[in-house]
């Protein structure tokens, strides 16, 4: 995930990092709904 959008959802969380992580998991299981509908599955990068 590129560093911009990460900083995007950081600040319009106000920093708070447990709904940071929170954000990022719905952000990954939406990737991986979609790539399910687009019959792609992408990788996960680390």
């Amino acid at each position: 995930m590129n560093h911009k959008l990460k900083k995007k959802m950081a600040k319009a969380t106000g920093g708070n990092y447990k709904l940071n992580r929170k954000v990022m998991q719905l952000k990954r299981s939406w990737d991986e709904v979609e790539g399910m509908l687009n019959g792609t599955i992408k990788k996960k990068r680390h």
